[in-house]
């Protein structure tokens, strides 16, 4: 996938701005507050249906605005045209056009334009709790396998209504119908994380052994809530049904639910020991960036389509010759760069000769400086 125009429109401090890009790196270089992150978090928008940081919709509306709107338009790696528009406005939901539906969902958008994406918040991952592990990998495998997102909505419906159930303390055939199906939809969730974390974990030491010039062992192991064994869906939701049983009395007493997918653990482990207990700030830091180029990997080989990567304000978090090594393998992949930061003259001494670049100077959402004149600002 080649993003070829951005259209930002009253989102965050911009107006009304319009960005045509380059090829391979898209440099947006400004003073903190310029309205950068707000480019990249559009184009996360009209990828995954929300912001690439942590922050509810309607935060990028711009102040004294009704709405924001974020547009845009690519071509896919086979040449065909693809373009998403996403308008947001305080509570409201949010409305999706895209090249095919004109009413679309969130559910519709993920794998159409695959994104891998790296912030200082992404730190999570390896320094945070196992939620932020499995957020992860749930979401590179959403955007890799429609039938995987299709289980997580699905997951996420029957644990609802099985909690509720729960809440109420009914014991009775309601409660073994949603556990029925929650173990059903968890039992296929589990065992294709499995099979998932089994082919990310050697990409993920090639990238760090590339990233670090480290001889470091990095693992990254799946370890499932009350599943001893993950053989296949038929015995582990067996187990599942086990573990039902075992916890019945004591779920009707707490009122939610004690077991399943939504407590595993995704271990990440260096020499052995746990990343987030043991390792040093340059390792944590090298390994996040393994992480990200591991799912430029899969992302490339699953959708057969290059996905975009954003890059958010890289330089507060990795030294130069991480990021050198980060542009480097982004390029070897030929996949398109958006990169953030307040030294936007170093990202172009990190390129080889020929790379598709473009600088653009932001100040208040506005456009005040750009080589080659990629961007219109009205």
């Amino acid at each position: 996938m080649q993003i070829r125009t951005v259209g930002l429109y009253d989102v965050r401090n911009h107006v009304a701005t319009e960005l045509a890009c380059a090829g391979h790196v898209n440099v947006l270089t400004g003073r903190n507050g310029s309205g950068k992150t707000s480019v990249l978090e559009s184009i996360g928008m009209c990828a995954i249906g929300r912001s690439i940081v942590p922050v509810p919709d309607a935060a990028l509306v711009r102040h004294g605005a009704e709405s924001a709107t974020m547009i845009v338009t690519a071509n896919r790696d086979l040449g065909a045209p693809w373009s998403v528009k996403v308008t947001v406005r305080e509570g409201a939901r949010k409305r999706i056009e895209t090249s095919l539906a004109s009413n679309a969902t969130v559910r519709d958008l993920i794998g159409e334009l695959p994104m891998v994406a790296l912030t200082p918040d992404h730190k999570a991952i390896t320094f945070g709790a196992p939620a932020d592990r499995r957020a992860f990998v749930d979401a590179v495998m959403a955007q890799a396998s429609t039938r995987y997102r299709d289980l997580l909505y699905e997951l996420r419906r029957v644990l609802k209504q099985r909690n509720a159930v729960l809440a109420m303390q009914a014991d009775d055939g309601t409660l073994t119908t949603w556990t029925a199906a929650f173990t059903a939809c968890s039992a296929e969730i589990i065992v294709r994380r499995k099979h998932f974390i089994a082919e990310l974990a050697p990409r993920v030491r090639e990238a760090y052994s590339m990233v670090s010039d480290g001889e470091e062992a990095i693992d990254v192991c799946y370890r499932p809530d009350t599943v001893p064994d993950p053989a296949d869906v038929d015995t582990v939701r067996q187990q599942l049904d086990e573990a039902a049983a075992r916890l019945r009395a004591v779920e009707l007493r707490r009122g939610t639910t004690m077991f399943g997918p939504q407590k595993d653990e995704v271990d990440l482990t260096i020499n052995g020991g746990l990343v987030r207990e043991t390792a040093s700030q340059g390792q944590h830091k090298s390994l996040l960036v393994a992480l990200k180029l591991a799912e430029c990997d899969v992302l490339l080989r699953t959708r057969n389509e290059r996905p975009v990567v954003l890059l958010d304000d890289v330089f507060s978090e990795l030294d130069r010759r991480r990021i050198e090594r980060v542009m480097h393998g982004v390029l070897t992949m030929g996949m398109q760069c958006f990169v953030t930061t307040t030294e936007g003259d170093s990202i172009g001494s990190m390129v080889p000769p020929g790379t598709d670049i473009r600088t653009v100077t932001l100040a208040r959402g506005q456009m005040i400086d750009s080589n080659q004149q990629p961007w219109r600002t009205t």
